[in-house]
């Protein structure tokens, strides 16, 4: 099935390389994630294409959301889960489990503190539209909130921590140091975040959700220098 995917200029090179041997077009246009979004939906308008978007969908929070389900499966006294934050899919999924299974877990969500627009959305009074979403953890690199997971965590998100561009990148170290898994930024973000929170979490079962390894080699060498 043919498959095309938008990606900001500039945006990790093995990463497209990867969507390309997958037999996807990738197209790489704007400045950042929410430009790309922009013309994924015009390209949708204009040949009718079925557009996944990447928080606004239904199925992929379903999806997400068995990870969470084989969390609780494996540890069923969890009591705090840590997950980054970019569209929200992944907490969305995190949240409707535990509620569902009736845990009495905390989801914290973890964002960049140069992408915190859902974070000052969800602690506000209303949605904002952030300025830019200059981080290099390019999972979180968000200007903007998505009605769908915005409106689950607004219910179902207990708290949210975000984290400097240096904490980040101690995140990627540590990860590596630590459990010997490569991890993008927004992959390691979780751990960095219990360190952040260490003295809240002592006595307490936590979960860090990694979710992505797609780091560049450019990245990589700039973040272990």
């Amino acid at each position: 099935m043919p498959c095309t995917i938008v990606t900001p200029v500039g945006n990790n090179p093995e990463k497209n390389a990867a969507m390309r041997a997958f037999g996807a077009t990738v197209i790489e246009f704007g400045k950042d994630f929410d430009e790309a979004r922009e013309k994924v939906e015009q390209l949708q308008a204009e040949q009718g294409l079925r557009y996944v978007h990447s928080a606004n969908e239904p199925a992929l929070i379903a999806g997400v959301g068995t990870y969470a389900l084989e969390i609780f499966e494996a540890q069923p006294d969890t009591d705090v889960i840590l997950v980054p934050i970019g569209g929200g899919s992944g907490a969305c999924g995190c949240g409707i489990v535990r509620s569902g299974l009736g845990s009495g877990a905390r989801v914290v969500g973890v964002q960049a503190a140069r992408a915190d627009a859902f974070t000052r959305s969800w602690r506000g009074a209303e949605r904002v539209v952030g300025e830019r979403a200059d981080t290099f953890a390019e999972g979180m690199a968000t200007r903007v909130t998505f009605d769908l997971p915005f409106g689950i965590l607004k219910k179902e998100l207990d708290d949210i921590v975000t984290l400097t561009e240096d904490e980040l990148a101690e995140g990627v170290r540590l990860a590596l140091r630590a459990t010997h898994n490569l991890a993008e930024g927004a992959g390691a973000a979780s751990l960095m975040a219990a360190v952040k929170l260490r003295d809240q979490l002592t006595g307490k079962k936590v979960v860090c959700v990694m979710s992505g390894g797609n780091v560049d080699q450019g990245t990589l060498k700039r973040v272990l220098a």
